[in-house]
């Protein structure tokens, strides 16, 4: 191999390197937001159903004053 052509392999690896570490820190912070989604999600599912009973109990109460 001459050393042109080990230079140019060398230049591509290290630049793999790079977009690979760039990748891995993209994974992370993707990890991180999908993780507070689900937290959001989560939440946001608890009070939709929290307010779901309180509306059926708040009929039920307005049914039986009718």
């Amino acid at each position: 191999m001459s050393d042109k052509e080990f230079l140019d392999l060398e230049v591509q690896v290290k630049s793999l390197i790079k977009l690979s570490q760039q990748l891995k820190e993209s994974n992370v912070h993707l990890l991180k937001k999908n993780k507070e989604l689900s937290i959001k999600e989560q939440t946001l599912s608890e009070t939709l159903t929290s307010s779901a009973k309180k509306i059926e109990k708040l009929i039920k109460a307005l049914k039986k004053e009718s």
